[in-house]
């Protein structure tokens, strides 16, 4: 089926261009569209050039992923529309990013400052909370209209006076917003950066009609332009996406391409997902299979997301020890947040791969030089049974876990100059820590040493500075509960919205069906509006592997699932 797939797109690929240059994909859940659309990188390269494509994707992570590791495609040709639009225009200031003078300026109308590199590679993307400021809320609904190109004689005025502020300041201190970044960009980069043959669009239901207008401009001048996506999955309504994205204009039937085998979803779940999508007003009618295993859908009727304790946790604790990976999923940040409670509490670990940017989400994120959990895994470096091989500790090691100790009866005077002034990765001799370390600390270290990791763990925690105890806890929890090898694993549990884990999957998955205010005044409405709220629900549910546990609504304001 793949095979015939791609020949089918390359055939259609080589004609007139006067026809159309627009080609789709559909790519229902757990399809392949990832796969397909390398396999179609690839013939566009063997077919125009390794300089010929350029890739464009939500984030940046999942583009890269798309040109796998044997297409020979530069890197910077890969990456977000906002990314791309952003080094075109020679890498202007970004006004999210510099909004302290902004804050400073109207208090009452405070804007979050947002990490530039994390925003354009797609990686601390808004999401709909239910609890951000107004200030927020405001650019977040003015990026949406503006993203939607509606006149802003059809603004609400509270909006149209936000964006007049809005951009007088941006004016006034010459930045532009990542909204600019795409409208500055429709008017003066005519044609797409390294001027490429092959657009390559993945996840185009996620685009606003600004931002579908610059790539099919964009298009004119290349002899192609790939969009792959689902409309099923538009899920961004409030930043302005629309499934209209993928679906209008309308292109020939033989310039589409359906993926039809889900390797991802049972059939249980796939009975469920099918009679939910079903309810949308309008889509593309599409037919695909489950993959052969029957799976299980389990609806708890004594379990929300307010009250995760007991029954939820008695089911995910056995998933677990199964050796099973497991998503919590709701539609909305705060509801997730009583989850996060009972897990920091038990001691289980958890993550958001897709959201590594957000702490709260990542208590135990490794790759953060100064989170706890680095700190401890770089203590327990040193230790001969955590350790392959029974490497001693390396300055940068000795660096990160000495830098929280308390001053008095620990280290001796001068000794955080004496570390950093060694190379980081020169192992740290006895006579180093004879020379840093008080001496009764340094025996009792030694001594700890020569016990298990816990013991190195508990003298460490028992002489660190009161203001970093509450940051060890969990870690701490987790290491004593579970193991600290626990610590370099990557966690089985993954918490969060349902927007953030677009794209991701679980061998099991907790949905809660509880809406926000917002969103339920949309779902009680007809068409588009309630539409939206189902194709969230529908991406939820197929995020599952084997078994899906349908929770129950902990107030009226629910979807039906």
């Amino acid at each position: 089926m793949d095979e015939q797939t791609a020949e089918r797109l390359e055939r259609i690929g080589l004609r007139d261009h006067s026809v159309t240059a627009e080609y789709r994909i559909f790519g229902p859940p757990g399809t392949g569209k990832t796969t397909n659309l390398t396999r179609q990188i690839r013939r566009a390269v063997d077919r125009f050039g390794d300089s010929s494509v350029l890739v464009t994707s939500f984030s940046k992570a999942t583009a890269a992923e798309l040109i796998g590791r044997d297409t020979p495609i530069d890197f910077d040709r890969i990456g977000t529309l906002h990314s791309h639009c952003f080094h075109a225009l020679g890498k202007p200031m970004i006004a999210e990013v510099h909004a302290g003078d902004w804050n400073r300026r109207y208090p009452r109308l405070k804007i979050t400052p947002v990490s530039r590199h994390a925003r354009l590679d797609g990686e601390d993307a808004p999401e709909d909370d239910g609890r951000a400021r107004e200030g927020d809320c405001l650019l977040q609904q003015l990026n949406r209209f503006r993203g939607m190109m509606l006149s802003p004689e059809g603004w609400p005025a509270v909006v149209r006076d936000f964006g007049s502020l809005w951009t007088k300041y941006k004016s006034a201190n010459g930045l532009l917003d990542f909204c600019d970044l795409i409208e500055v960009s429709m008017r003066d980069v005519p044609v797409a950066p390294h001027s490429p043959s092959v657009l390559v669009v993945d996840e185009a239901q996620d685009l606003n009609r600004m931002q579908l207008t610059l790539i099919r401009s964009w298009s004119e001048c290349a002899r192609y332009l790939v969009l792959a996506g689902d409309d099923d999955q538009t899920i961004y309504a409030w930043a302005g996406a629309s499934p209209d994205a993928i679906l209008d204009p309308e292109i020939p039937d033989d310039h589409k391409v359906f993926l039809k085998e889900s390797v991802r979803i049972p059939r249980a779940v796939h009975a469920v997902a099918e009679r939910l999508i079903r309810q949308v007003s309008r889509r593309q009618e599409k037919t695909y299979r489950a993959r052969p295993a029957d799976g299980e859908v389990v609806r708890l009727s004594r379990a929300g997301y307010r009250s995760p304790e007991y029954w939820i946790l008695k089911t995910a604790e056995r998933h677990l020890a199964q050796g099973k990976t497991i998503m919590f999923l709701a539609s909305c940040s705060y509801m997730v947040r009583p989850i996060v409670t009972v897990l920091r509490k038990y001691g289980i670990p958890f993550h958001n791969p897709h959201r590594k940017n957000n702490g709260f989400w990542n208590p135990l994120r490794s790759t953060s030089r100064e989170s706890a959990a680095s700190r401890m895994l770089a203590l327990l470096a040193g230790h001969p049974e955590f350790v392959d091989g029974n490497r001693r500790w390396r300055f940068s090691d000795l660096a990160l876990w000495t830098e929280w100790l308390r001053d008095q009866g620990v280290l001796m005077p001068g000794a955080t100059e004496s570390i950093s002034a060694n190379p980081p990765h020169q192992e740290v001799s006895r006579e180093f820590l004879e020379a840093v370390f008080a001496p009764d600390a340094l025996a009792k270290l030694l001594v700890s040493l020569g016990d298990n990791p816990g013991a190195l763990l508990d003298w460490w925690r028992s002489r660190l500075a009161p203001e970093f105890r509450k940051r060890i806890q969990f870690p701490s929890s987790v290491a004593a509960l579970r193991g600290p090898q626990t610590l370099q694993r990557v966690p089985q549990i993954v918490v969060g919205t349902i927007h953030s884990v677009k794209g991701g999957q679980a061998d099991v998955v907790y949905l809660f069906p509880d809406l926000s205010k917002a969103a339920d005044a949309q779902y009680r409405k007809c068409g588009p509006p309630r539409d939206s709220v189902i194709r969230t629900f529908y991406v939820g549910a197929t995020r599952a592997r084997e078994t899906l546990y349908i929770c129950s609504a902990e107030g009226a304001a629910a979807a039906s699932i």
